[in-house]
């Protein structure tokens, strides 16, 4: 025990043990956590997500209704212009699918005269049947990591270096490895030593990294299939109302020109320079800076 403790090198390898506890601990606490999470996506992976469902996991809502939008222009249910506008057609069959079918049937109730474009989909309150049927479909899944694995691994290989330190000086041990060093070489040590914990902290998750790339591959093909039904120029008449289109700008205000009279008094837009610095009597008042003189 007490090669742990005094020893130099002792010290060094103690504290790298401490730095890789903490990260088998931390791969077990994470192993348990998601049990339930692996479970249900090894049943998508056996069972194939629906193509919306699927899509709605690759990039939530304006992936979901993109490809609702392709599958009902497909089956006929729906008619696109050129120009990505969305208008109903009485020719497709019942949708069997119950969110397809709420689409469907929101944008037959459009308004005669008005059109659909896809960016609508997401946050227009007759489309709120359609999000609602996809999101309770949706697996309560965490898609992304949250990047506290890798925050607590990185301030981990922090504390455990200082660690280090204070306890090389705590137990006047010679410089590690390089015992005829002066004792302050233990600052190499230390950052050699953190550099080591560095490189397996960063291999954590970090945040927002996609945690089942098995499952968005399944999710993409999906996707993909049931979006590749579509001419190419279909596809992308509709892909281009995906994004809300910009404001335009607001007109520019009226600006008032002014001019300068001949005694250096500014006269607004609209009054005659001439009789603002004519000196006569009848025009000088206009003015107000002229003094009558």
């Amino acid at each position: 025990m007490d090669w742990w403790l005094t020893d130099s090198e002792g010290i060094v390898a103690f504290w790298l043990l401490v730095f890789a506890l903490c990260n088998g601990l931390r791969g077990i606490y994470c192993w348990f956590r998601d049990r339930d999470e692996r479970r249900v996506v090894e049943r998508l992976l056996a069972f194939k997500p629906h193509p919306v469902q699927a899509s709605f996991l690759l990039g939530a809502m304006t992936e979901a209704a993109e490809t609702a939008v392709c599958m009902l222009v497909d089956d006929g249910a729906v008619k696109v212009s050129s120009t990505g506008e969305l208008r109903p057609s009485h020719r497709g069959r019942r949708q069997t699918d119950h969110a397809l079918r709420a689409l469907a049937e929101a944008i037959r109730a459009t308004p005669s005269g008005t059109t659909t474009r896809l960016h609508e989909i997401p946050t227009e309150e007759r489309f709120a049947a359609f999000r609602q049927l996809v999101e309770h479909r949706a697996p309560r899944l965490h898609l992304t990591a949250s990047g506290k694995s890798q925050s607590l691994m990185l301030a981990t290989s922090l504390l455990t270096t200082f660690g280090m330190g204070v306890h090389a000086g705590g137990a006047m041990a010679p410089t590690a490895f390089f015992p005829e060093a002066h004792r302050m070489s233990w600052l190499y040590v230390c950052m050699a030593a953190l550099l080591v914990q560095w490189a397996p902290a960063c291999l954590w998750p970090s945040e927002k990294r996609r945690r089942w790339k098995a499952l968005d591959t399944v999710c993409r093909d999906r996707t993909e299939i049931a979006r590749a039904a579509l001419p190419d120029s279909t596809r992308q008449a509709i892909a281009r109302t995906k994004e809300r289109p910009k404001p335009p700008p607001p007109p520019p205000q009226p600006t008032r020109h002014r001019t300068r009279g001949n005694s250096g008094d500014t006269c607004g837009a609209g009054i005659n320079a001439d009789s603002c610095g004519s000196g006569s009597d009848s025009g000088c008042g206009g003015c107000g800076g002229c003094g009558g003189e």
